[in-house]
């Protein structure tokens, strides 16, 4: 049950597949493997989901 729990926590890079566990609350956050930066949602005070890039980022050419 605690790596059900663990896992609810953590969101998948979809550029790199690398997974992560970002801060509670926090609503961006980049992968620390390809960083690329994802916005977040966070579904309940546990279990987040990305919602997309942070176009901003990856237009300007920062990563």
């Amino acid at each position: 049950m605690a790596e059900r729990d663990t896992r609810k926590r953590q969101v998948r890079c979809l550029n790199c597949f690398e997974r992560f566990a970002p801060p509670k609350g926090v609503d961006r956050m980049a992968c620390p493997k390809c960083g690329i930066e994802w916005r977040l949602t966070w579904s309940s005070s546990d279990s987040v989901k990305i919602r997309g890039p942070v176009w901003s980022k990856v237009k300007s050419g920062a990563i």
